[in-house]
Parts: C-alpha cells; sequence; structure tokens
C-alpha cells in the first residue's frame, strides 16, 4: 500500500527499490492495468530485456483476464482499451510493453511511463528517452523499479544520488523514504550498522512470502556480496555513498556569520566539464559556498574571495595548486593567506573524515542550495589501503563543492597548537 500511495502522490516520478522476489515486476503490472482501466494516456512499460518485458505482459495480462473488463482487448504483447471489443483494431489508449531498445521510445506520449529493473539496464538511455516524454502529457508519471545496484555511476547510481539529494530524506528503520517536489524514492535495505541475518534482512523484505528460512538457505548457498545487495538491498561496491541517509538534510539550515567574523576558505577549480567552487566556514563550522560554471569561473572565484575578504577575516585560503596556483598567487600579492592543499591521500583522507564527522555529528550549519545538495548526492567514498576519501564517481559528475568544503572545514579543525613557554632552561 505505502507503493501504491505514493505512486498517486504529487511527485512525477517515483523509484521503488525492493530486494529481490518481492513482487516488483508483479505490482508494476497491475498498477499498469489500473491506469489502463481509469485513466487517459498510453501506458509504456520498458524492460532490461525482451524476456523481462513478457514476465511484466504475462503478469499484466493475467490480471486482465481475471477481470474480464468488457473494454479491454489482449494483443500480442499489447493490451488495448476499446470501446467496442468487437473491434480490437479502434482504441483510445493500450498499455504496451518494450524490450530496451531506446530509439523506438522516443516520440512517444504517455500517461504512465514504468521502467522495469533500472538496475539490469546497459545504459541510462531508456530511462532518459522516457523521462524527456515525462512534460508531453499533463499529469503523466514515470515510476522506475529495481532492486539495489553496483557503481554510482550506473543510470541506476545517479537516479539515486538524485533522489538523496532530495529536500526531505528520512529513514526509518529498514525503508528510506526521498522526496522533493517532483522525485520520490522508496527504498527498503538493511541499514549498514546492523547485523546481516535472516531475521534482519527478513525486515527489509516487506512481501509476506519472503520467509526467514528461504533467506537462511540463501545466505549458505550464495556469495556475500549477491546476498546483500540481492536480498538485503544494499549496494555492494568499492565506491560507495558517503553520507547514511538523511545526515546532509539534517545539517541544512541559516547559517549565520557576522560581519568581521574570521573565515576558513576551500577552493577547488574545475576542468571544462566540472565545476569551481569556493566554500568558506567559521571556527563554529557556520558554512557558505559559492558555486561557478564555465572557464570563466575561475575569474569569478577570485571575486568571490575578495568580497569576501572585505566582509570578514580570511586566516586562510586553501586551494589545490594543480589547477589554482595562478589565483592562489594574485590572492597572495592582495594580502590573503593562501596554503598549498594538494588533493592527495595523505591530505584528503583526513580532511573527508573531519568533514564526515561534522556532518554525523551535527556540528556544521549548511546553506539551503540545492546545486550543493546534489555535489553532496554525487560524492563517494573511496577506499584505499591508506583509508577512504571522497571522490566523485566519474569525470562527468561533478562534488567540486564538497572538495572545498573538505578543505575549508580542514583548515578551520586542524590548527596547531600555539606554543606555551614552559620556563628557561
Amino acid at each position: 500500500m505505502r507503493i501504491l500511495r505514493a505512486a498517486a502522490g504529487p511527485q512525477r516520478e517515483l523509484l521503488v527499490s525492493l530486494p529481490r522476489g518481492n513482487g516488483k515486476t508483479s505490482l508494476m503490472a497491475l498498477l499498469a492495468l489500473h491506469h489502463l482501466a481509469t485513466r487517459p494516456g498510453h501506458v509504456y512499460c520498458a524492460a532490461a530485456s525482451r524476456e523481462q518485458a513478457r514476465i511484466l505482459y504475462e503478469y499484466a495480462a493475467q490480471y486482465a483476464r481475471t477481470l474480464d473488463h468488457p473494454n479491454i482487448v489482449d494483443r500480442h504483447l499489447e493490451l488495448r482499451w476499446c470501446p467496442d471489443r468487437r473491434q480490437p483494431r479502434v482504441f483510445t489508449r493500450h498499455l504496451r510493453v518494450l524490450a530496451a531498445d531506446a530509439p523506438r521510445l522516443h516520440g512517444l506520449t504517455y500517461g504512465l511511463g514504468i521502467v522495469d529493473e533500472l538496475h539490469a539496464h546497459p545504459n541510462d538511455q531508456v530511462y532518459l528517452a522516457l523521462l524527456t516524454a515525462l512534460a508531453k502529457q499533463p499529469g503523466a508519471k514515470m515510476i522506475t523499479i529495481s532492486r539495489a545496484g553496483q557503481g554510482a555511476d550506473s543510470p541506476l547510481g545517479r537516479l539515486r544520488a538524485r533522489a538523496l539529494a532530495q529536500p526531505s530524506v528520512t529513514r526509518r528503520g529498514y525503508l528510506t523514504d526521498a522526496h522533493g517536489p517532483a522525485l520520490r524514492m522508496l527504498e527498503w535495505s538493511v541499514p549498514d550498522d546492523v547485523e546481516l541475518t535472516p531475521r534482519s534482512v527478513k525486515r527489509a523484505n516487506p512481501a509476506s512470502w519472503v520467509r526467514v528460512e528461504d533467506l537462511r538457505a540463501q545466505q549458505d548457498a550464495v556469495p556475500e556480496l549477491a546476498f546483500r545487495r540481492f536480498h538485503a538491498g544494499q549496494w555492494t561496491e568499492r565506491a560507495s555513498y558517503w553520507l547514511p541517509t538523511g545526515a546532509w538534510q539534517r545539517c541544512v539550515g541559516a547559517p549565520e556569520i557576522a560581519p568581521g567574523a574570521e573565515i576558513y576558505v576551500g577552493v577547488d577549480v574545475g576542468g571544462q566539464r566540472s565545476a569551481t567552487a569556493v566554500a568558506w566556514v567559521t571556527a563554529e563550522l557556520q558554512a557558505g559556498v559559492w558555486i561557478g560554471h564555465g572557464d570563466d569561473a575561475v575569474l569569478d572565484a577570485r571575486d568571490v574571495i575578495r568580497e569576501l575578504a572585505q566582509r570578514h577575516t580570511i586566516v586562510e585560503c586553501a586551494f589545490d595548486p594543480w589547477r589554482a596556483g595562478q589565483l592562489a598567487a594574485e590572492l597572495e600579492q592582495e594580502g590573503i593567506s593562501c596554503l598549498a592543499f594538494p588533493q592527495s591521500d595523505s591530505r584528503m583522507i583526513p580532511a573527508s573524515s573531519r568533514l564526515h564527522a561534522a556532518i554525523v555529528e551535527r556540528r556544521i550549519m549548511l546553506p539551503d542550495l540545492a546545486e550543493l545538495s546534489q555535489h553532496a548526492a554525487n560524492t563517494v567514498a573511496k577506499h584505499g589501503r591508506r583509508g577512504w576519501r571522497i571522490d566523485k564517481p566519474d569525470a562527468r559528475t561533478p562534488n567540486d563543492a564538497i572538495v572545498a568544503l573538505a578543505m575549508a572545514v580542514d583548515s578551520a579543525e586542524n590548527r596547531p597548537q600555539p606554543v606555551r613557554l614552559l620556563g628557561w632552561l
């Protein structure tokens, strides 16, 4: 019922993530048939393969036979709503199931679009083909269903990151509910800090027919990573999401930085495909962020720092010497203290931990900026021999504001202790 209520909610896009065997495809077939019988507009269901598409169609056809509605006619891989059942070629709308063939989806107009098992799609072409058609018909809805995936840079990983960047993200036990004006996500999974047992995994599987004894047999039979992903709903990857669910949103508010206050600045200059960001924090971790784009963004960043220097006292400006060396040289000439902050593991691993702790412990106040939240959702934790550090899943996905923020927080908290004179020898 929770999924059906979400599908009827105000958001036009819905992502549902459930472990394997909880009836996702069957439920979407029932929802698709209900839309065909009660709402205007065609229904299109796009699956990752022809075999998967046929499964969804067979569920829908079975429900249609049970319903035995006089206006629903069953054609090959298509259900039609016909004013006269005796004339199946005359219909006002249809429910059609297609394999993952993106070129066939362009140009479609629908009332309900369903993407089945997005984790199995090789790319995001099918998803984007349906998403870009969402605006064609007022009131149209798009639903994506899947189990947990692998890789933050996968089509499902990017959609999940966008959902986790929505204004409201809450986790109650084994269910994460994220929603904003246009997108909602429901995700069932075992929390990372809960021991993985058949009974704890059962709580992430809401279907009544998923039994503890069957999960115990699966845990003994399949590799651990497969069990975590398919049955516990956990993402398995070396690069994982870096924050607990909802931790970022709990720190978003209205930071207060008084005129003349001491601030610590971090600067990350991106390339052509990335962003340039300036972040600043006080000693109490009241934060501010500016994000720019394009080749001239580095010049705009310079002006932002100059304005900060006029309003506040910049204790230190940390910068990546690889891209921002010239910028730092200009600021040094203007009397702004700059410190090289190489993006090496030896610097970024402790900086990542400090930013993570400040957010998890709710010691930092973050500005309410949608693009900043998206950068946070784009960020992953990459693990190495020395520990973990924040990173981006690929070169196309910006997270420069989080890197700049980590540099600023590290500068504010990693201050050398003043030398105390204990006596004379």
